[in-house]
């Protein structure tokens, strides 16, 4: 039967072998670098607005910003609603606890009182 090794392997290499694993990476970044510019850089495209000459812009805007005020009512609604959720399991999950905590002493003082007897 094989004795188990005692002692764990070594991280010595050959210079070769070490400078042969760094070529390679260079290598590699060199040819992600490569692929990346040929894939090209696409930026992400700018919201236009509304033209001064278009007709109702004043309206159109105040659209805009009654949307964007909808949208973070209905964020803060949410985060409140999951807040409340996140309250309730922890109130459920405390007296479970001290359920749990009660019961416990009370097993340990009969087991006790049981011992004491014999």
């Amino acid at each position: 039967m094989r004795r188990p090794k005692l002692k764990k392997a070594s991280k010595r290499m050959t210079c070769h072998k070490r400078y042969k694993i760094q070529k390679k990476v260079r290598e590699h970044s060199r040819k992600l670098r490569k692929e990346a510019k040929k894939r090209g850089h696409k930026k992400p495209k700018k919201d236009p607005g509304i033209p001064n000459a278009a007709p109702f812009k004043e309206e159109v805007l105040r659209e805009a910003e009654q949307r964007k005020q909808r949208l973070e009512e209905l964020k803060q609604k949410q985060k409140l609603a999951r807040q409340k959720d996140l309250e309730k399991k922890r109130k459920l999950q405390a007296k479970k606890n001290a359920t749990k905590a009660n019961k416990h002493p009370e097993e340990k003082v009969c087991m006790c009182s049981i011992i004491l007897l014999f």
